[in-house]
């Protein structure tokens, strides 16, 4: 239909096609899964150790690896200069960005499932089934709900700061300040942007857990929340 606008499954699509024709990204996708390779064949854990280290293992590197996705999925748009055309064929640019953090976010929720069962896998292999809890499946659940909703976030955190900064060098350098800051203060260590997700997911038995995934979820939802406020001012959406 004439004027109609497009939807936000048709915008994911075409993002998921941007990155299938990219000429680096499916790769580097694939290297955060060959990493894994080599610990999961030679790590030596007790059964204790490799169950709470299953969320850091199979969600940390996943989680920060979607943060700098989600800059990159944003900013290419203006690295390669096609971002007034996008703006032209979708002036809801709210919807792009959208598209676009459902798009990040689902590639992690693959990736870190993906590691997940593979880290459980190894796990049972080695210890037996009661050793990862898979005769406790609520556990096995709550366990990959922690990674997921940090993986999200943090892609959310990606995409925001992408969209606010409108470019790679900038986003990186200031998420990558930013986590260097936030360790040396008791207020934002493990509870900021950038080292929110380190602990929630690397010390899953501290006291760290609850607020450091209540931190990044929030900080997700804040950097998502104002970058669509700011693509809002530029067309009208």
């Amino acid at each position: 239909m004439p004027g109609r606008q497009a939807g936000v499954g048709l915008l994911v699509r075409t993002e998921l096609f941007k990155i299938a024709s990219s000429r680096w990204q499916p790769v580097a996708l694939t290297a955060v899964l060959i990493l894994h390779v080599p610990p999961m064949l030679w790590a030596g854990q007790d059964a204790a150790a490799s169950w709470n280290g299953l969320r850091s293992r199979s969600g940390l590197f996943t989680g920060y690896a979607m943060m700098a996705f989600g800059i990159l999925v944003v900013a290419q748009e203006y690295r390669h200069r096609t971002a007034a055309l996008a703006f032209l064929a979708v002036p809801g640019r709210r919807r792009i960005t959208i598209a676009q953090y459902l798009t990040v976010a689902a590639v992690g929720l693959v990736l870190s499932a993906t590691l997940f069962a593979a880290w459980l896998a190894v796990g049972a292999v080695r210890h037996g089934g009661p050793g990862m809890h898979l005769d406790r499946p609520a556990d096995v659940a709550a366990a990959y709900g922690v990674v997921a909703v940090t993986v999200c976030a943090a892609g959310a955190v990606g995409v925001g700061v992408g969209t606010l900064l409108r470019g790679s060098t900038g986003a990186l350098l200031a998420l990558g300040c930013c986590g260097a800051f936030e360790p040396l203060l008791d207020a934002t260590r493990f509870r900021g942007p950038v080292t929110a997700p380190l602990g929630v997911l690397a010390w899953p038995t501290s006291e760290l857990e609850t607020a450091s995934l209540a931190s990044a979820a929030g900080w997700g939802v804040l950097a998502l929340v104002a970058g669509l406020f700011a693509v809002g001012r530029d067309l009208a959406s």
